[in-house]
């Protein structure tokens, strides 16, 4: 049995009696996050819940991630997004935290309790968005087969191509956005380091869907922005660095208003601040505690109207699990810090 299964083993075993516990506060956190109804989710959420206690009681990661995977695949072909599911295992393992946290004396093995946890819901998300993937690799597959078909049907011509060219479209997307959700989760989980974790988001984001500007900030204690940006070569910022300053512009709307800001022409909009030279378009994406705002995840393209709203969507999930990822940063420096100390 591998270390992770051991670890997750015993804390699931410590865990079954805070059963209904933690149901209920996984509920409050999914209802809190205006994404569900308590009267829809609660039965689904004491289902999952109690089927993840059994396989990890028994220390059985491979087959729940198998299983997980089998299930991701069957709803994908159904044509459901994996939003849900992966916004799931996310808020679940948010709200885990404090059960580990209470019934975890020994702050060396919390800190790997905690990271076995955080290591699981990784896999898990990982399983999930494979499984997506493959079944958008399968349908783009399908698209150009029925498109190669429809070329021999002459009198079906035009209208049939440019459908199935927009669905081809649709399905390269949707791939992509999948693919920068798992390429995200896969860089920053092992990073337990709040600055890094941004850096390597922001690079991340830019690097795999080629926009202008990528930043990723949190508020300060004092209430200004600060955080890191990756920027592409050429723009005036030509490399990846900190960004600071109050919270102004289409992120100070962002933040009053609590929601998602997209600005197909930044010189339309009075609240935009020219910040990088050559921006076109703007989407800037909240990330959200419940309804505290903690910062903000900032996109600028050179092109005008370059984020519609299955970007929104993805931008709302990374947001989600970055939120989670911050997190847990931060409460491991701060379960590392008194440990630090006792050794000097």
């Amino acid at each position: 049995m591998t270390k992770l299964a051991e670890t997750v083993k015993r804390s699931a075993e410590r865990l079954r009696p805070h059963r209904d516990a933690i149901v209920d506060d996984w509920v409050r956190a999914l209802v809190a996050s205006g994404k569900a109804d308590e009267s829809e989710v609660r039965e689904s959420c004491a289902q999952s819940l109690d089927a993840l206690l059994v396989r990890l009681s028994t220390g059985d990661v491979e087959g729940l991630l198998a299983e997980e995977g089998r299930s991701a695949g069957l709803e994908a072909r159904r044509g459901a997004s994996c939003l849900i599911s992966s916004r799931a295992i996310r808020v679940l393992n948010r709200v885990l935290i404090p059960h580990l946290v209470e019934l975890e004396a020994d702050k060396g093995r919390l800190v790997e309790t905690l990271a076995a946890f955080d290591e699981l819901a990784t896999r898990r998300l990982e399983a999930i968005l494979s499984a997506q993937e493959d079944e958008s690799a399968r349908r783009l597959v399908e698209a150009q087969e029925q498109a190669a078909r429809a070329a021999e049907r002459a009198r079906e011509g035009r209208r049939t191509n440019e459908a199935l060219r927009r669905a081809q479209a649709q399905s390269h997307h949707r791939a992509e956005q999948i693919g920068l959700l798992a390429s995200v989760a896969h860089r920053v989980a092992p990073i337990r380091e709040p600055e890094e974790l941004m850096q390597q988001a922001a690079d991340t984001v830019r690097a795999r869907m080629n926009h202008t500007y990528v930043a990723v900030v949190v508020l300060g204690e004092n209430g200004a922005l600060q955080g890191r940006w990756s920027g592409r070569p050429g723009i005036g910022r030509q490399s990846s660095g900190r960004a600071e300053g109050p919270p102004g512009g289409v992120i100070g709307r962002t933040i009053r208003l609590r929601s998602p800001q997209v600005v197909g022409d930044v010189t339309d909009d009075p609240d935009y601040h020219p910040d990088v030279p050559g921006t076109r378009s703007e989407m800037v994406i909240p990330l959200l505690e419940g309804a505290e705002v903690l910062g903000v995840l900032d996109f600028q393209s050179e092109h005008p109207y370059a984020f519609a709203l299955d970007d929104v969507a993805a931008g709302e999930t990374l947001a989600e699990f970055l939120v989670i990822a911050l997190e847990n940063a931060r409460l491991y420096q701060e379960t590392r810090r008194p440990n630090d100390g006792g050794s000097a």
